[in-house]
């Protein structure tokens, strides 16, 4: 099923589309701390890698040392780095890191790329059809009121409530682009969430949707180049199939020095 995402209130051409406007986002982690557990205890094929999360969670922030990074190189284009959520997105965070560190995600294109918007990636068909979690199976979204779909937020595509697999996005909208959605005031946000998205930029449409799992360190540069590429016709009406295949060549899991 493809791994759909709302483009403001406008309904895209997808196999599934999620609903649109915001929902209020409750903060899960707790809920998701126990499900990681139970996660835990199905076998996976993966060599799960030790993962070291931030003691205190400020989106914003930079990486704490020995805390848990990962560096995506982008053939041609240069390299991003993100930091993890481990306290509020478990399961998100212990998926992505160990797919990653296995090697899954090298070599995968950016089949979906929608300027001012996001990036995608995360299946390997490169369709936006298929890929799937460590546990075989689809896992919870874990929303917290600390985690916004801020420029730079590394989040979870899915297709529906409930159905994270390995594909995901990287937020790409600017400030501009933040401020026109505030202030159609469709949008429930505190003012603190309101200030971030305009000052940072994002997608607020997107708050409460999906799942948040990491944010950008470095490497907003090379963001940029790659949603600007030219596009083509996704088969469905969509404009976002890079014309020239936009390729992960490595992701790297270490610790921040």
């Amino acid at each position: 099923m493809r791994r759909a995402i709302m483009t403001g209130c406008m309904i895209l051409s997808m196999a599934l589309c999620v609903g649109c406007g915001a929902k209020k986002s409750g903060d899960t982690a707790k809920k998701t701390t126990t499900e990681a557990k139970k996660e835990d205890k199905v076998l996976s094929k993966y060599k799960v890698p030790k993962i070291t999360g931030a003691k205190k969670t400020k989106q914003l922030a930079d990486a704490q040392k020995g805390e848990t990074i990962a560096t995506m190189k982008v053939k041609g284009y240069g390299q991003m780095r993100f930091k993890f959520f481990l306290k509020e997105a478990p399961l998100a965070v212990k998926n992505f890191v160990t797919l990653a560190d296995n090697g899954y995600y090298n070599g995968q294109k950016f089949h979906r790329v929608m300027n001012d918007f996001m990036i995608q990636s995360g299946d390997p068909t490169g369709t936006g059809s298929g890929g799937e979690s460590i546990w075989g199976k689809e896992f919870k979204n874990e929303t917290s009121d600390k985690l916004l779909p801020l420029r730079g937020s590394l989040c979870m595509a899915n297709a529906g409530q409930d159905t994270n697999g390995s594909q995901f996005f990287i937020v790409q909208a600017k400030a501009d682009t933040a401020k026109e959605a505030i202030e159609t005031g469709s949008i429930d946000l505190t003012d603190a969430q309101k200030k971030l998205f305009e000052e940072q930029g994002g997608y607020p449409t997107l708050t409460g949707g999906y799942t948040v799992f990491g944010q950008m360190i470095d490497g907003y540069d090379v963001l940029d180049k790659i949603a600007v590429v030219k596009t083509k016709d996704n088969g469905s009406g969509e404009q976002s199939t890079p014309a020239k295949d936009v390729i992960i060549e490595k992701i790297t899991i270490e610790n921040a020095k």
